[in-house]
């Protein structure tokens, strides 16, 4: 794990810094303390950053990939895509035109390739997301029984332009409750791999969901040692029914770029979401379990594709707080 310290004085970035007369590397690793701030499973940030004359390069960091809850990687190339997106909202404020080349990680080093050329994106994102890169935020609270209204939904839709990454919304009460129950099962299969739960222990431990030093050991005791499987089952079915949308993302391949646009997809919503007052949570256990992933593909449309990332959207008077982050150092490789 990286030596440096966890902090929350990461989100304090402000475009009034940005290094206008600055090389482009110095602009390139301002639009970085942006891309750190996206959300990753577990706050495990599995990702590191190369920058190159105007390029910069992402990678998947393995050696902070989940593999007891994510074996097939798709969370971890979801949580890189993020922070593809971050970096690319941020870099169309400032001016440039962000070019993505994607690779195939079993034959690069790298996962993607942003170059940064000035100029006006032909698909540019709603200009209201910068703002929210800095205050975007997870929800774990139960939703307000109120719903999700038709043109938010389709506001929602309208920042999904990857052609191969399909949203949809579920908010039929059976369907929803199928979901929970999925969700239910899930938790209790992953509350029984001791595996799983030592590594959720783990990043419990270590502070990365944000508790005090004594919480988070007190959690990663609970969570490695405790049978608590039938008490986040319920937790977890209750958030579920609470939430007026369960929102379902597919793609029709499942390689590593479709999770990463997939990723670039979620990191949109989630922006859009927040500036809309829409709270936002990821349930990921249900598609970390093989068999669920496939019975919660039956439930979609029969040409939906494959379910790639499962969240709920609504609304809470909840303040949902920042989690820390490793500095941006942290994550910086040589050139």
């Amino acid at each position: 794990m990286p030596a440096a310290s966890l902090t929350r004085s990461v989100w304090d970035v402000t475009a009034d810094d940005f290094p206008t007369d600055g090389t482009r590397e110095e602009q390139a690793r301002f639009l970085l303390r942006y891309a750190i701030l996206a959300p990753s499973s577990h706050n495990s940030q599995p990702w590191t950053f190369e920058v190159g004359g105007n390029e910069i390069r992402i990678a998947a960091d393995e050696s902070r990939w989940l593999d007891a809850a994510d074996p097939d990687r798709r969370e971890l190339y979801i949580s890189v895509g993020c922070a593809v997106e971050n970096c690319c909202v941020a870099a169309e404020h400032f001016g440039f035109d962000p070019e993505l080349e994607y690779h195939d990680p079993g034959s690069a080093d790298n996962v993607v390739t942003v170059t940064l050329e000035k100029g006006e994106p032909a698909n540019p994102s709603p200009p209201e997301l910068v703002d929210a890169l800095t205050t975007r935020a997870t929800s774990h609270e139960v939703f307000e029984d109120r719903a999700l209204g038709p043109e938010t939904r389709e506001r929602l839709r309208d920042v999904v332009h990857e052609t191969d990454v399909t949203l949809h919304f579920v908010d039929d009460p059976e369907a929803k409750g199928t979901i929970s129950e999925l969700q239910a099962e899930a938790d209790r299969l992953q509350m029984d791999d001791p595996e799983y739960r030592t590594e959720l222990g783990h990043w419990i431990g270590n502070g990365a969901l944000g508790s005090s030093w004594l919480a988070a050991r007190i959690g990663q005791a609970v969570v490695t040692h405790l049978d608590i499987g039938d008490r986040e089952a319920k937790k977890n079915s209750k958030l579920i029914q609470s939430a007026p949308v369960v929102a379902v993302l597919t793609t029709g391949v499942d390689d590593p770029t479709a999770r990463v646009r997939t990723g670039q997809a979620f990191e949109r919503i989630a922006l859009l979401a927040s500036t809309e007052g829409v709270a936002v949570h990821p349930i990921s256990q249900t598609l970390e379990r093989p068999e669920m992933r496939e019975r919660l593909e039956h439930l979609l449309p029969d040409d939906a594709g494959r379910p790639q990332h499962l969240f709920r959207l609504g609304y809470t008077d909840g303040e949902a707080e920042h989690t820390p982050r490793w500095p941006l150092e942290t994550f910086l490789a040589q050139a």
